[in-house]
Parts: C-alpha cells; structure tokens; sequence
C-alpha cells in the first residue's frame, strides 16, 4: 500500500475515475455533515483559517486499466467525500455559466469531473454506485440547475446540490463576482487536504474494510458481509451477479421494511450463521461469515448462492406476502404475532427440507403447531423467553441425532425431553399456569389476543368472528369501584391482585372502553349482545368472584390443551 498527502486538485487530475463498487452503500451524508463542511470552508474563505483544511483518507484500490482507457481506482473508503465534493465543483460551474464566465467553467468541468476525450462510463472522473449514478450523473453534464432532474431514491444527492446551490447564492459581493468565485474554487482544490492510501490489485481489499471497520467507521455488519463477498468475486463478474442475485434480495427487504431494511437483513444473516448450532453475537456476524467462507473449498459463487438461498427463506417467514402457500402464511404470521421469530433459526433448516429434501407440507404444518405450542405453553406457564436463543441454536441437529421414523416425531421426543428453564410444559403444568401466570402485561397484548382468538375459534369453527376491531376486556376491572368491591367480598385486594390478569379473568369485546368497570350485571348484558361465542358463557353467572374466575380458568385450560397438543 502507498500513502500520500495529496489536494482534491491532485487527487483528480488526469485522465483516471474513481468507481463506487456497486455493492456498497449508497450516498448517505446529510445536512448536518454538509452545515460543518460548509462552515469549514467559509472560514478558509474569510481567512479566519489559514492552514489547510484535513478532509482525511481517501482509499482505493488500483485496477488494471486498458492503454487507451482511464487509471481505475475502485473506491474503498472515502465515496461520500469524493461525491460531496464534485457535486460543490458541479454546483460552482452552473454559477460560473449563469454569470458568463465559461473559462473558469470549462477548466472546472473538463479537469476535474470529467475526461474529456473518453466515452460512456469512462467520462466521470467519480462513477458512483448504480444507485447513486443517474442522479450524479445528471448533475455533472447539466449546464444549468433547471436542467436537473432527479427523483425517488436518488433525492439526497439532489437536496446535496440544492444545499450548495443556496450557499453559493450568498457568496458573490456583487462587483467581483468571477474574482470571487475563482477564489473559492482554488481553497477548494487547493486548501482541501487528503490521505490517498492505494493498494495494489493484489491486495486483499476486504481485509482494509475490516480495518476501517475496527477504527470505528460507519460500517454495519451486513455492509461488511456484502462488501468481502463481492470483493472475492472476479471484478468482471460482480455487476451482473449484483444486479441478478443481490439487488433484488435488498429490495425485498426494503420494500418490506423501508428505513430499517438494513437491520432486518442483519437478522437474516445472524440467523443464517446461527442454523448449524453456532452462536455468534450479532457484531461477530460478519467474523463467523467470513469464516464459514474462507473453511469451504466451494467456490465464491456456491457460497453466496447458498446465503441468498437461506436469506429468501428468512423473508418467507418474516414477510408476508413473500410466502405463497396460504397455510404457512397463517401459521408464520401467528409466529410473528406471538414475537416468536427465534424459532426462525430452526425454521430455515425446516424450509430448506420442505423446498428440496423432499418434507411433505402436513409435516411442515404439524411442525409449525408443535412450536407454537411450545411457546404458548410456555407463555401460560410464565417461563422466561431467555433461553429460546440456546435451544433453537441446535435444535435442528439434536432432531436430526435422534434418528427418528421422520423429522416430525423427532421434533416431538426432543422438545418434550426438555428440562428447567427449556421445558415443554405438560397438561397439569399449563392447567397450573393458566391459573396462576399474569399474563396480561403491557408487552403480551398481542399474544394474549392471539390465545383468546384461538379459543374463541375453538368454541366457534363455522362462524368465525373477525378480530380486527377486537380489544382484551378484563371482566373484574383493571381498577375497582364500590360496586366490585362489594361483589368481591372482604377480600377484595388479595382476589383482584392475584386474578385481574390471569386468563380466566379475560375476554374479546368490541365494546372496551364502554364497559370499564360497569357493574358486572351491565357488562352481562353487552355480553350476550355479542357474537362472540366467549362472551355467551358469562349468561347464567350472578357474581363475578373468585370461585367464577376458578371455574371458567378450568375451563380455558381444558380447551387450550386441545388447542396446543404436546
């Protein structure tokens, strides 16, 4: 590797282009880095500041190039400055043409954005990543600011240009306009200082984006993932394999979760490298990757393939309109309901032998009701969700050891071997627990609803309610009147500390916030004008007390047991 001290002017001369590989991030800076740059540089201007202005390192990779192409640098570290700072040059030559000086113009345009006397990509001195690129590119070749046009995702480069455009409006004085102009353009390619660390074609460029990475920049783990796959593929290869095979991946994940696509598709890799009984952290995503790849004799492209396979997965099970099989759908949705996605790292395992190995789809259906009534089960009991990371990490490979006649009884024996703090509880246990688990917090209401709605859907097969407008009404209320406490008895603390939130103590209503804590002989009422087959058990009861509470608690138990066999 070389490093020198260089100027932007240094940095762009000549007939070379600095190229944004595909797989990187697009640009990302935002007002509050272009405010301090901006102050920066008015500083250097007013001669506030008279040394040199320390932008930092730029590093590349030096590619062959051809004899009559340009000198190509692939872009390590270093896109959102070289962007930031042609896009100022680009805004700079369109004052420059709107006041007539076409000189300065020309010098600007034709020695330090583009090369002049060479074609189609090769013409930008900076060749950003294909999101980034008609926006840019638009903004280089237009001659003035009416001519641009950007829109969707390439916005942020246009509020760029729009963020200089309005600076370099307050800068001319009025009388010396060009005077002006060329002093800011020289403090820009002149008084701007950079690092330029190149490594030759043989150096191994992913091992520098770990490095930068360890010093603390803004590189995620599935940054680093993307970026040493597609650096170990051959750099002929990478833009169409990009564009087929990774791209769409991404805007799966981004049209399913907008601003946070890259934490889900961070989940999907730290899943990926949990489903053969690993454990890594999700900042040893990247090492545990990276590690798996470089251990395989298979080629790169085996590799990567194999990862996106695993990834499509995740995304059948996490989002919904990805899986096409209605059945799975509802039964992957319920998961998600319940919180459940930690079972996901089984599941990939699970779909891999639906999708190829020959698992039948009743199979993988009986599998998907074990687990949730592995969770449910364990919910109702009160156990702690704490240790579902260590039983689904390996869980695939104790199914497997076991040997059985087929995956589905495997399953079986495995969970119901569990001891402590993993176990499946048994009928006696989750007949215990519906009776003494508080199990309405502010972090279960989706799981609660989803319990009672699978009862009520027990109680009532052929017309099922839609549970949309549907809310968790405590019968003896949250807080209690004179009226309660009367029905109550004596004891009217202790019953409602210890059965307000137990199960027996709940229902499905559309009518909440109208019920509160009404007498419970006005809540009967509202309940029998339901079509909620639940509510209809409250008919022939005088009091809501204790005793009640017991009764009907037996009574959802010996349901939910049917409901979530073991």
């Amino acid at each position: 590797m070389r490093a020198s001290e260089t100027t932007l002017r240094g940095l762009l001369e000549g007939t070379k282009q600095f190229q944004i590989p595909l797989f990187q991030r697009s640009y990302a800076w935002d007002k509050k880095n272009w405010d301090t740059l901006w102050t920066d540089l008015m500083s250097l201007y007013n001669g506030e500041v008279e040394d040199p202005y320390f932008l930092g390192p730029i590093v590349t990779q030096a590619i062959p190039g051809t004899a009559d192409g340009v000198t190509p640098f692939v872009v390590i570290d270093g896109q959102q400055r070289l962007i930031t700072f042609t896009v100022l040059l680009a805004t700079l030559r369109h004052h420059l043409l709107n006041r007539k000086d076409n000189n300065l113009a020309d010098e600007l345009y034709e020695q330090y954005l583009i090369n002049k006397f060479k074609q189609n990509h090769d013409y930008y001195k900076v060749y950003p990543t294909q999101h980034d690129r008609q926006a840019y590119q638009n903004i280089i070749q237009s001659q003035t600011k009416q001519e641009i046009k950007i829109e969707g995702e390439s916005k942020k480069i246009h509020d760029l240009y729009k963020f200089f455009d309005a600076k370099l409006e307050k800068i001319a004085d009025g009388k010396h306009l060009s005077i002006e102009y060329k002093k800011l353009k020289q403090i820009i390619l002149e008084k701007l200082i950079l690092v330029n660390i190149t490594s030759e074609e043989r150096d191994n460029p992913y091992l520098i984006f770990e490095s930068l990475n360890y010093k603390g920049q803004d590189l995620t783990q599935a940054d680093l993932v993307r970026n040493y796959i597609f650096m170990k593929l051959n750099s002929q290869e990478r833009e169409q394999i990009y564009k087929d095979k990774w791209l769409p991946l991404e805007d799966k994940f981004k049209e399913n979760k907008g601003t946070k696509y890259v934490e889900e598709l961070t989940n999907a890799f730290w899943f990926y490298t949990r489903k053969d009984g690993d454990s890594p952290t999700k900042k040893e995503i990247y090492k545990a990757i990276k590690k798996k790849i470089d251990a395989s004799k298979n080629d790169i492209k085996i590799e990567l393939n194999d990862l996106i396979k695993f990834v499509n997965y995740y995304q059948r099970l996490n989002f919904k309109d990805q899986e096409q099989q209605d059945e799975l759908k509802y039964r992957f949705q319920r998961l998600i309901t319940l919180n459940f996605n930690t079972c996901h790292i089984f599941l990939l395992n699970i779909y891999r032998d639906y999708e190829e190995s020959g698992l039948k789809l009743e199979d993988f259906k009986k599998i998907l009701v074990y687990l949730e009534s592995y969770f449910i089960r364990r919910f109702l009991v009160g156990i702690s969700p704490k240790s579902l990371g260590g039983v689904f990490n390996i869980l695939y490979k104790e199914v497997k050891e076991k040997k059985a006649n087929n995956i589905v009884n495997g399953l079986h024996k495995v969970l119901k071997n569990k001891k402590g703090t993993q176990i499946w509880p048994d009928d006696n246990e989750l007949r215990r627990g519906i009776f003494n688990t508080n199990v309405y917090t502010k972090n279960s209401l989706d799981r609660v609803k989803l319990i009672l709605e699978s009862i009520e859907r027990y109680h009532n097969k052929k017309e099922p309610v839609e549970s949309n407008n549907l809310q968790i009404e405590h019968i003896m209320p949250q807080k209690l009147n004179q009226n309660w406490e009367k029905m109550l008895g004596s004891n009217y603390n202790d019953v409602h500390k210890q059965w307000v939130h137990t199960l027996g103590n709940l229902t499905l209503t559309g009518y909440n916030s109208e019920l509160s804590n009404k007498p419970f002989e006005a809540k009967k009422l509202i309940y029998q004008e339901s079509s909620i087959s639940l509510n209809k058990y409250f008919g022939d009861i005088e009091n809501w007390n204790e005793e009640e509470i017991k009764q009907r608690s037996e009574k959802l138990a010996d349901i939910a047991i049917k409901v979530w066999p073991r």
